[in-house]
């Protein structure tokens, strides 16, 4: 007989084994693999480190050019944290607002998405495609414990006296300047949302309600939120929403005779809304206008212009009534500063401008439970680190003035409860 080669020999241990595997590998017998459950330290741990204790009312500062939160102890006058936010480690994702429930231990953000080659007056602000974000964040260390998506340009957030409505506008200029389209393309919405339902996945859609053209700043009755009164930018009015009726139309009130719809360019821009002390007044500032009204809206009669209307000289963005409702104290940008109004007569009790080295682009009046003190947010110059500024509220004269992130956007303030 004939001996084997040696390669002979290889070429069938081979085949052999081809053979073995095939049928291993095809048989219905085989047992799936069972895995013990994974019981060794966190694969992503947090390393947030929490919040430094406040005793007192604790403020947070959205910081639309740098992805970030600072937080400040209000009673200390002093920056506690600077954390960073957002959900895409890339682009800007613009925390444009943000809102607190420090009762139940959490902050709600809208993020917004500018787009990086914008330009013109709102460059940074609504004129994004993308849509936005709602993140929720708890308190103890603003690290994300939910999301949602909302549509493109959220622009004010607000959340009810009690805690269980959120309402988001989206300062859509894109839809309300379309060259087409009909007069209810052009209207954006508000989302209502219920912050118990903000998941960290599978969020619910938000109910959404059809308002009007470039809706932005928000105020809500107390202390519920059932009403929500809207400054409509994009054509000259304030929408008055029931949220207990989202199907129903709401009610337009024009802010003036010459009140233009879009995509006509706005006579007055209604930017911000912010309701008295009684809840019976909506204080408007108008940025093109330039100028302050007064709406009634008080239960017993239809919201109506009251005819008190205030020129301000610059551009109010936030400004605030006082505790007992007698002043208004209006920032204005070009030229800064912040004026003190009788909110009867408008009369101008004192002013301050701002040198720009000091507060560039005054955004917000802020009051907190020291009845000494004023808070103004300084927007910058958008490209550096900013500041929000404590001023004397008789003097006007800046007590202290405490380093945030670029273009600090809203400044928030809770007590303890």
């Amino acid at each position: 007989m004939k001996p084997t080669p040696a390669g002979g020999s290889w070429r069938r241990s081979l085949l052999a084994a081809t053979v073995v595997v095939t049928a291993f590998g095809c048989s219905r017998e085989s047992p799936a693999p069972v895995y013990e459950a994974y019981a060794g330290p966190p694969v992503y741990p947090e390393r947030r480190a929490p919040l430094p204790a406040v005793s007192g009312e604790l403020a947070l500062v959205s910081n639309a050019g740098s992805d970030t939160l600072s937080a400040i102890d209000v009673m200390l006058g002093a920056v506690i944290a600077t954390v960073p936010v957002g959900r895409d480690p890339v682009d800007l994702d613009s925390p444009h607002h943000v809102a607190l429930d420090r009762a139940r231990g959490f902050a709600y953000v809208a993020l917004s998405y500018p787009p990086a080659n914008a330009s013109g007056p709102h460059a940074s602000h609504g004129v994004s495609t993308r849509p936005g974000v709602v993140q929720k964040l708890r308190l103890s260390d603003l690290r994300v414990v939910g999301e949602v998506r909302v549509d493109a340009n959220p622009g004010d957030i607000v959340l009810s006296d009690d805690g269980r409505r959120l309402v988001v506008t989206h300062f859509d200029l894109p839809r309300a300047t379309a060259a087409t389209g009909t007069p209810d393309s052009r209207r954006a919405t508000l989302a209502l949302i219920d912050p118990e339902q903000i998941l960290a996945t599978g969020s619910p859609e938000p109910a959404k309600i059809t308002v009007c053209p470039a809706p932005h700043g928000i105020a809500l009755s107390r202390p519920s939120g059932e009403l929500a009164y809207i400054a409509c930018y994009g054509d000259d009015s304030v929408s008055i929403v029931d949220l207990r009726a989202p199907t129903a139309p709401p009610v337009r009130v024009p802010l003036g005779a010459a009140a233009q719809s879009a995509p006509s360019p706005p006579v007055y821009g209604p930017y911000s809304a912010a309701l008295s002390p009684s809840g019976t007044e909506l204080l408007v500032a108008d940025l093109e206008s330039k100028d302050v009204r007064v709406v009634d809206v008080s239960p017993q009669s239809p919201a109506t212009v009251t005819g008190r209307v205030f020129a301000t000289q610059g551009a109010p963005y936030f400004p605030v009534w006082s505790p007992d409702a007698s002043e208004l104290i209006v920032p204005t940008q070009v030229p800064d500063g912040v004026r003190v109004l009788d909110a009867r007569t408008g009369a101008v009790k004192r002013q301050r401008a701002f040198e720009p080295t000091e507060c560039a682009r005054p955004h917000e009046a802020v009051l907190t439970a020291d009845p000494t003190s004023l808070w103004i947010v300084c927007e910058g110059d958008r490209v550096k680190p900013s500041v929000v500024l404590s001023l004397d509220r008789e003097t006007l004269q800046t007590k202290r003035s405490l380093p945030v992130g670029v273009y600090p956007d809203r400044m928030i303030v809770r007590g303890t409860k």
